[in-house]
């Protein structure tokens, strides 16, 4: 019997895990082809497809990603489109519901007929590679399918573009922010306010606009000074005003049966984790250092992008080659050619700019009918839209999306109503990205790109093998006729309308800088010296200071030294904290025996936040207690409201110490100190239910979860998902250290022999738990090593495992 069940058992895990497995050499049949296209995988399974024509190569692409990636590219469209209640059930009606809201569907929809014949053309493509696929494994699908029981519906070349909504939300979705931070004016003051939420911190380091900086490469790009005319007087680029209308695509949803809860559960918590860790700090580095700082005298590029970290990862790795292009790095699964990485001439990077894209308008809407709204004192019709929502097991939902002159309404409390406007929705908003950057050629052709780019607003560094490093910031940023839309506006009167977008011209750009270095981590980029407005929302300064201080006087660089900043642990804010509260120690202990044992280990603490250190939990909610206490007479319970530059502003009340910040319950800042190490160990002992500070290693905290969206539980868990895995550092550290979000990816890119560059990402290749891609690069990524991806022919040769012909024909 024992006999039998291992036979059957063995048999359903090669049937479903291995039998849909892609083919990877030999021959294989693309119908749409013009010539033979060849792909050659290396032995992590990345692939170099080479083709005679663009068209081809995008054709291919979409084919061979699909082999990898196919259940995520999907997930990710359906969940862009609101789609997912279709193979989940009613438990993830209201992710829907909210993607539904944000009309992304329908503007994809719009924008690709916007885009010039050559783009539009590349997508259609890209969707019959994938349809190929689809076509002809309608019975070897992944694992995901068969758990839930449903098939792919044929990839749009829209869908592409539903790519790039989904990023645009994880990237520039603020306006929940700003409802708090209207919450919270409200309740401080205007005083009180401004210094809650100033742009300035201590330990910010400008790329341009600084003014103690002679040269920050930003020379012949004329920067305003405060004497001049404001923003409103540039000429600015054009506002297109959107329309509701356009093409939405129905869905033919079959009905199955029901899935276990577990699974749309799982789905769930995924989706909340990754916006939860964003919300609370969206993060990546990344830098470029001149050929002074470097071994080889040419420049060094490195890249390390924070998002989600997941199996399988966000991001897919490719090497692609055609005429005019021949492109190694990171692209998004269901986006072709590469969005991040070099070709044979220059290198880039990007890191989130942070640029205020999103503004609120609060409309006044009829009592006595429910689709008119006010503008200018008169009563404007609404659109309204029924968006059908087909469910898994349920009847179908239906939602009314009502949208203004200024977009979809978003939030209602009482009698208000919120609508969103936003660059992403915008018509081109979603046409124009960021897949482009692979032919440029150098500084002038990176620019003539970059410009074409609506967003989502990135800060991008930029290497040559002329020796050039170069700085550009580029989106559609909107000139608000008042007010810069921090918090919602009136959306009755047309005094808080976009009047146009930044021109390109006067976007922060730098090319060469005296310094040799320039440095992004999504902190503050642009100085007092830089006039118009990006944002006033920048993150905390303290990865950026930490990679500038590691670098700014080194010399003889190479590619794993790049690597070395990348994966370094050291946390600037824990660092302050541990002076302070050892210095207030001095003259007021804590109450708990626990806190003042931790206090008096700091003393031999090096700033490094090890995972086994209980010391750095210690300090952690130390740090979150402090600010609480000081925010608390103002805003209660609620003190989560601020997510500002907190840990800033916390460190600057630390060091000025001012008495109207001082809580009433304190004599002093000491004091305050003592209580708030008093409640840190108090919540370390609720949270971990343990008793001992022995017991409350970071790592209790702070684990690392890569987790696939169905392997939360159970023993999918054990199977699709790594979790648990202790980790150094913390969000504030070059390395980004958090549970379900960090650094997707590592890039360096050496323009002085582009087969040094190394690149690798958290999981593997293939989203397929049979792969021996699955996971393979995860030892690499966790424990900081290289992983060098050779570009020339020879080197690439050497490391050559599979080779598949695509021919054209039936």
């Amino acid at each position: 019997m024992v006999g039998i069940i291992v036979v059957v058992g063995g048999a359903a895990i090669w049937w479903f895990v291995y039998r849909p497995l892609p083919q990877l050499d030999g021959t294989a049949t693309l119908p749409g082809l013009q010539n033979e296209v060849t792909v050659e995988r290396d032995r992590w399974g990345v692939p170099h497809i080479r083709a005679r024509s663009v068209q081809d190569l995008v054709e291919a692409q979409g084919y061979v990603v699909a082999q990898d990636r196919l259940w995520q590219m999907d997930l990710f469209r359906r969940v862009a489109r609101g789609q997912i209640s279709e193979i989940l059930g009613p438990r993830t009606l209201t992710i829907d519901k909210e993607f539904r809201t944000m009309q992304f569907g329908r503007a994809a929809e719009r924008d690709l007929q916007l885009m010039d014949p050559e783009a539009r053309d590349m997508m259609e493509a890209y969707a019959r590679g994938v349809n190929h696929f689809i076509e002809t494994h309608t019975k070897q699908l992944p694992l995901e399918f068969s758990l839930l029981g449903y098939k792919p519906q044929p990839w749009q070349a829209s869908d592409s573009l539903t790519i790039s909504a989904y990023m645009y939300r994880t990237l520039t979705d603020t306006w929940e922010r700003k409802l708090d931070r209207a919450t919270v004016e409200a309740r401080v003051g205007l005083e009180r306010s401004k210094e809650l939420f100033s742009p300035e911190a201590a330990m910010d380091h400008f790329v341009i606009g600084d003014p103690n900086v002679v040269n920050d490469g930003s020379k012949g790009k004329r920067v305003p000074t405060d004497d001049e005319d404001d923003d409103d007087d540039m000429p600015p680029d054009p506002v297109i005003k959107a329309s509701a209308d356009g093409a939405h695509r129905g869905v033919e949803a079959e009905r199955f049966p029901d899935l276990t809860s577990a699974l749309a559960e799982s789905v769930c918590d995924s989706l909340a984790d990754m916006r939860r860790d964003i919300r609370q700090g969206l993060g990546s580095n990344n830098w470029v250092v001149s050929g002074d700082h470097t071994a080889t005298g040419k420049p060094l590029l490195a890249n390390d992008t924070h998002l989600e970290l997941s199996l399988p990862p966000i991001w897919y790795q490719v090497h692609v080659t055609a005429p005019a292009w021949n492109v190694k790095g990171f692209t998004l699964p269901g986006a072709p050619m590469v969005i991040i990485g070099h070709n044979e001439r220059i290198a880039w990077g990007f890191t989130n700019n942070g640029a205020d894209v999103q503004d609120l308008y609060v409309e006044t809407f009829n009592p006595g009918a429910a689709d008119e709204y006010r503008v200018r004192g008169s009563w404007t019709k609404a659109q309204v839209y029924d968006e059908t929502i087909r469910v898994k097991g349920a009847a179908d939902e239906h939602l009314q999306v009502v949208v203004t002159r200024h977009g979809s309404i978003v939030h209602r409390d009482g009698d208000k109503a919120y609508a969103l406007r936003w660059t992403a929705t915008e018509p081109g908003g979603l046409a124009n990205t960021y897949n482009w950057m692979g032919k440029a050629r150098n500084w002038e052709e990176f620019g003539n790109v970059m410009k074409r780019v609506w967003g989502p607003a990135q800060n991008a560094v930029y290497a040559d093998v002329q020796g050039n490093i170069g700085y550009l910031m580029a989106a559609k940023v909107p000139i608000r006729k008042k007010g810069h839309g921090e918090i919602p506006m009136p959306g009755d009167t047309d005094d808080y309308e976009w009047t146009g977008y930044i021109p390109f011209e006067q976007l922060p750009q730098a090319l060469n800088p005296d310094s040799g270095l320039i440095v992004t981590a999504n902190a503050r980029v642009v100085g007092p010296n830089y006039k118009p407005y990006l944002t006033d929302r920048w993150e905390e300064p303290y990865r950026t200071a930490r990679i500038y201080d590691l670098l700014h006087d080194k010399h003889g660089l190479r590619p794993t030294d790049m690597l070395k900043v990348q994966t370094d642990t050291y946390s600037y804010p824990h660092a302050f904290l541990a002076d302070q509260l050892a210095a207030a120690a001095k003259t007021v202990q804590p109450k708990d025996e626990r806190a003042r044992t931790l206090i008096d280990g700091l003393k031999d603490w090096n700033g490094i936040a090890d995972a086994d250190s209980p010391e750095v939990s210690f300090l952690d909610a130390t740090r979150r207690a402090a600010l609480a206490l000081i925010l608390e007479p103002y805003l209660g319970k609620d003190t989560k409201l601020y997510e500002w530059r907190s840990l800033a502003f916390l460190q600057k009340i630390l060091t000025d110490r001012p008495a109207k910040w001082l809580p009433p319950a304190y004599k002093s800042y000491d004091e305050l100190l003592a209580a708030a190490a008093d409640r840190g160990v108090a919540r370390l002992a609720e949270m971990s239910k343990k008793t001992r500070a022995e017991d409350w290693a970071w790592k209790r905290f702070d684990s690392l979860d890569l987790a696939h969206p169905l392997g939360r539980t159970g023993l999918l868990k054990d199977f699709l998902s790594i979790m648990d895995k202790p980790q150094s550092g913390t969000a504030y550290s070059p390395r980004a250290a958090t549970n379900h979000h960090g650094p997707a990816m590592r890039f360096v890119a050496s323009p002085g022999n582009w087969d040094e560059s190394i690149m690798l990402i958290a999981g593997g290749q293939s989203g397929q738990p049979g792969s021996g891609h699955y996971t393979d690069q995860f030892p690499y990524w966790y424990e900081g090593r290289a992983i060098s991806e050779g570009f020339t022919d020879a080197a690439e040769a050497s490391a050559r495992k599979h080779t598949l012909t695509l021919k054209p024909g039936r």
